[in-house]
């Protein structure tokens, strides 16, 4: 077996999307021949309010260790220097005080374990940084793996002096790292055309994947049955479910429509949606708060279409949510409240899902209402063709592509 290691402070137990994603891709590597080690936080050593799911561990048969390394950030002090001074928790971002102690682990295990090649896994950006160091320190083949635009995101909304200090950190890992890789062709265009053509060697598309499902039983589709709709996940930034809460406040107010569908939202959301919702009077909306991964998954087995709620964007959004390629495993009709251009709305319509802009709030309650119109005559299914294109999204596709790009720097 090749060792690799991993940086990555999202890791299980905890319970976070690129926590999921990267301890399912690194399970799924160890099938082309490669050991992970990975160095990732203590939870223990964070606030005791932290969500954790063992069952999200995946030793591979022993093949991925991991080492947990505690952090400070959740000190009172620390909180308190980057309330005082907030460009502390942009540059890079909170976890910056995790840094020197995740480097002094991989050079500690660096100097017992010969290991071919490393990758760090951003967010948080300051995985970034301990790869660079770690870079610095031993001239190991390196992976930078972006799950999203850094100096180029548009939630992160500070000084020109911050903008300046976050885009000359990624210039330098992005110039140090052998390979770096985007999940979509639109965060790779976004990130690196403000860089020399040269480095677009370097570049590399993996999205993200899911794991298959036991093959269930299909159960033929009941007319008239009540229509569910599942949300899993939060909401930050612009990303905001009001509009989709402004529309069903429209779909009720035909009674028929009213009692035919409910929409279970399953995650850290906010209370002022669900205070929202109370004072238009919906009554359909189910705000169940946090849950485990096995709650989530169960969640949506059992519903009948799946939501997905990003941003609005004046432009084409770049971003391809873990949570679209996740639900792919549940074979499940998705209506993409999302900007009608961009990573997923590309994803969505080569699926042959509808797509409708997160501003449109008429839109989206056409397209519930056509939903339920569908569901009361047992009409609601999957596009032809979904099957081929969901399958190409298999975390094994992902896991052979990555072990592609490593015997490419190792050679």
């Amino acid at each position: 077996m090749k060792k690799l290691l991993a940086i990555s402070w999202c890791f299980p137990p905890m319970i976070y999307p690129r926590s999921i994603q990267v301890s399912r891709l690194l399970a799924a590597l160890t099938n082309h021949g490669w050991q992970p080690d990975v160095v990732c936080v203590d939870p223990s050593s964070l606030r005791s309010d932290q969500l954790l799911d063992e069952s999200l561990n995946r030793p591979a048969g022993g093949l991925v260790k991991k080492f947990q390394v505690a952090s400070l950030e959740d000190w009172m002090l620390v909180r308190g220097l980057i309330r005082l001074i907030p460009a502390f928790g942009v540059l890079p971002d909170p976890k910056w005080v995790w840094k020197n102690a995740a480097f002094h682990k991989c050079a500690s295990l660096k100097a017992s374990i010969k290991y071919s090649a490393f990758i760090s896994f951003a967010q948080p950006w300051t995985d970034h940084l301990v790869g660079l160091q770690l870079k610095e320190l031993t001239g190991l083949p390196w992976i930078a793996h972006f799950s999203d635009p850094w100096a180029d995101s548009p939630y992160v909304d500070t000084s020109r002096w911050v903008m300046q200090k976050r885009l000359e950190m990624e210039t330098t890992v992005i110039k140090n790292a052998d390979a770096a890789i985007f999940v979509s062709e639109q965060t790779a265009d976004l990130v690196m055309k403000k860089y020399p053509a040269e480095w677009l060697s370097k570049v590399h598309i993996i999205p993200h994947g899911f794991e298959p499902l036991p093959t269930q039983e299909i159960l033929p589709q009941q007319p008239d049955k009540l229509l569910e709709l599942v949300y899993t996940g939060g909401f930050y930034g612009n990303r905001t479910p009001e509009p989709l809460l402004q529309a069903i406040f429209e779909v009720q107010k035909n009674e028929d429509y009213q009692k035919s569908f409910r929409i279970r939202f399953i995650g850290p959301i906010p209370p002022t949606y669900q205070q929202l919702a109370e004072r238009l009077g919906i009554k359909n909306c189910i705000f169940e708060g946090p849950s485990t991964h096995a709650k989530s998954q169960k969640a949506c087995q059992n519903a009948d279409v799946l939501l997905l709620i990003d941003a609005p964007s004046d432009s084409p959004s770049v971003f391809l949510p873990s949570k679209l390629v996740d639900y792919l495993a549940f074979n499940k009709p998705i209506l993409g409240i999302t900007p009608t251009q961009g990573a997923s709305a590309d994803l969505l319509h080569i699926l042959g899902f509808p797509t409708v802009d997160p501003s449109d709030r008429s839109g989206i309650a056409a397209h519930i209402r056509s939903l339920v119109d569908a569901n009361r005559i047992g009409r609601l299914s999957l596009p032809d063709g979904f099957a081929a294109t969901a399958g190409q999204y298999q975390i094994e596709n992902a896991a052979a592509k990555l072990d592609q790009v490593l015997e490419k720097i190792t050679l």
